[in-house]
């Protein structure tokens, strides 16, 4: 919940940015800085990418590109997740649980019924966590797929 509340209510990156894993965190930046490949005024060249994503997904993050990466993050998962927010979505009791220290958690749309069937409209949204250091990270943003950091990055 601190995660959806840190960046889809407050529409704050860098407060959720300690809640996400490391991974996922360099997978948002690698893909953030491959839509950008052709602007090679504001990333500079290939070469230095790697440092780049490394000051981005940094915690706490370096780069002075920060506020333009976080605002386009932003703004793509508000535009995706429409509506989603921790005040309002209720967090489903039961997780499911893949494999030991990952989970997917299940928001619900206020008011809806949980439908999983295709074709059904989308009253959820799910988040993958797993467990990193002693504590629950967001380590996957749809619930389904994890990624590895890597040009670009892969399926977990």
């Amino acid at each position: 919940m601190a995660w959806v509340r840190a960046a889809m209510d407050e529409r704050d990156l860098r407060a959720a940015w300690p809640l996400t894993e490391p991974d996922l965190r360099m997978v948002l930046v690698q893909h953030w800085v491959l839509s950008h490949h052709e602007d090679a005024d504001l990333l500079g060249p290939p070469a230095a990418w790697e440092a780049l994503a490394a000051e981005l997904a940094a915690d706490p993050p370096t780069s002075a590109l920060w506020d333009q990466f976080a605002a386009e993050r932003l703004k793509r998962w508000r535009q995706y997740w429409t509506g989603f927010s921790a005040r309002t979505w209720d967090l489903r009791d039961e997780a499911e649980v893949p494999r030991p220290g990952l989970e997917i958690v299940t928001f619900i749309e206020p008011g809806r019924k949980l439908q999983l069937k295709p074709g059904s409209p989308v009253s959820y949204r799910r988040l993958a966590v797993r467990r990193h250091g002693g504590r629950w990270l967001v380590a996957g943003v749809d619930g389904t797929n994890i990624f590895r950091p890597g040009w670009p990055p892969v399926p977990a």
